[in-house]
């Protein structure tokens, strides 16, 4: 169920150097939450661009609150950081499709890149007890930008990391440790999920076509409505036509998506 609300802000903390966590007493909005889903919001305050801004959920305690984490960009984010709390928020939400492991999965490669991470810690805080392993692929351009997971102690989430240079964990790309890790994960009942660049998302869906693994990605686009009026947020589908990120997504099935024009190559 889909929610419009006015929602105080009980906490607005900076977590690295352009980076900040939120949490929203959104109500009942909070149990019906999952995963890859995400809020659309805007300030009540003067100043706040005309257009409401989305922001994927990070977590949910089921009663009453979630975060969310945003990262400072542009006019909305930065006014965003400024908020204090019992500061009110116009919150329209949970909004979208969401990340659930089908019911034969035992095993879970994620792939999350930059402010892809997310939605992906908030799958493990919810399902990892119910999976035999989760191995979560962490990718940013330097230590400075790996902001999350912050406080993800579950058990059974194995979490490997790569910096393009090298600040933190392993050299490179994030999709360089993809096969290898399902390599590890071995056959059967494995399921690939990814948020994050378009290019990612794009190798990532295919390294599991290449093993007929089901794949799930979140897809970023600009989103001017949320709920599929305006259209802004099209993402070509595989077979002809175009899906809509805010309504058929933001979670989709890789092979839905048709990755050769998305991505232009």
């Amino acid at each position: 169920m889909k929610y419009c609300t006015r929602a105080a802000v009980s906490r607005n903390e900076r977590i690295a150097e352009s980076f900040y966590l939120m949490e929203l007493d959104v109500g009942r909005m909070a149990s019906d939450s999952s995963p890859g889903q995400f809020v659309h919001l805007r300030s009540l305050t003067p100043g706040w661009p005309f257009l409401r801004r989305p922001f994927s959920i990070y977590s949910s305690d089921g009663e009453g609150s979630i975060e969310i984490v945003y990262k400072v960009v542009g006019k909305a984010t930065s006014l965003m950081s400024g908020v204090t709390p019992g500061d009110t928020l116009d919150v329209m939400g949970p909004l979208g499709t969401s990340f659930a492991p089908a019911a034969s999965t035992t095993r879970v490669v994620a792939v999350g890149g930059g402010m892809g991470v997310p939605p992906l810690v908030f799958f493990c805080r919810k399902y990892a007890d119910a999976l035999d392993e989760v191995h979560l692929l962490v990718g940013a351009k330097t230590t400075a930008e790996i902001v999350v997971p912050i406080g993800l102690v579950v058990e059974g989430v194995k979490v490997t990391y790569y910096t393009e240079d090298g600040s933190k964990g392993a050299r490179g790309l994030v999709t360089e440790g993809l096969r290898p890790a399902l390599d590890a994960a071995g056959e059967g009942r494995v399921e690939v999920m990814a948020c994050g660049p378009r290019d990612m998302l794009a190798e990532t869906a295919g390294a599991a076509r290449e093993r007929g693994l089901r794949c799930r990605v979140s897809v970023e686009e600009v989103m001017a409505c949320g709920v599929g009026a305006c259209l802004s947020c099209a993402v070509p589908r595989a077979g002809g036509g175009y899906l809509h990120a805010c309504k058929d997504g933001p979670v989709l099935d890789g092979d839905a998506v048709d990755w050769e024009r998305w991505t232009g190559e």
